[in-house]
């Protein structure tokens, strides 16, 4: 038997709400690199916020769903396997804004500061924005995730446990230790 968290059907879902999320949360990025000040780091994490709420949404309407809804580790999956995609598609934005926002983001004549009150260089500004977009990401979004897929089960009296690949057969050239 096949495991239905790896078909196409799934799959296609992860990536319409992570590419959802990370579209959502590259509205305060894109804001935050066109009011270049310190004082607008916020941005950032209202950025994580609103992926979040995405992630959040997503999981939560996994309770409705047949397989998904009746096993809590299959909607964990499922929401981390959301949150890795979306996290990877925001990185990738996140670049491609910065080269739009600083042509010359890669050359040597890009160490002036950008920001305004700070010294930041462009490269270290994308380093600083990547590190927000990965760790603040999949934290909050991990977080939210458990929880939904714990606390918000209909269910709560069973868990059925969840099926990774049954089809696996052992290889008999493998040696047992």
């Amino acid at each position: 038997m096949k495991n239905p968290l790896f078909d196409r059907q799934h799959i296609k879902e992860y990536l319409l709400y992570g590419t959802l999320a990370a579209i959502l949360y590259m509205i305060p990025v894109v804001t935050f690199l066109y009011n270049q000040s310190y004082e607008n780091l916020y941005y950032l994490y209202i950025g994580c916020i609103l992926f979040m709420a995405v992630i959040f949404y997503y999981v939560y309407g996994l309770r409705s769903k047949r397989y998904t809804g009746k096993r809590a580790g299959s909607m964990l999956i499922a929401g981390e396997i959301a949150t890795i995609s979306g996290v990877i598609i925001a990185c990738i934005f996140i670049v491609i804004a910065m080269i739009i926002a600083f042509p010359n983001l890669f050359s040597a004549s890009a160490a002036a500061p950008v920001l305004e009150g700070g010294t930041a260089q462009p490269s270290k500004l994308l380093a600083m924005i990547l590190g927000t977009a990965i760790f603040g990401n999949v934290l909050v979004s991990s977080f939210i995730t458990i929880v939904v897929s714990y606390a918000g089960k209909k269910d709560q009296t069973e868990d059925k446990p969840v099926q990774l690949e049954t089809d696996i057969k052992p290889d008999p050239n493998r040696a047992v230790l």
